[in-house]
């Protein structure tokens, strides 16, 4: 801390825009860590929803013989 209250504050408000900036890229970072997780989500929702289809179909053509 500072030797005067104006240097405290100044000190304080320079650690508290230091960290808004951080929060703020982590914020970011997330958002960008969300996106990618869904777009990984709904390709295996994708390929699983294909694999029950294909299986659906086979099924059938087992019965129907």
């Amino acid at each position: 801390m500072g030797t005067s209250p104006e240097q405290t504050v100044t000190e304080i408000e320079q650690t508290r825009d230091d960290l808004a900036r951080k929060v703020d890229l982590l914020v970011d970072r997330a958002k960008v860590e969300a996106v990618s997780a869904g777009k990984k989500l709904a390709i295996v929702g994708a390929a699983v929803a294909g694999i029950v289809i294909i299986g659906m179909i086979a099924k059938r053509r087992v019965r129907s013989d």
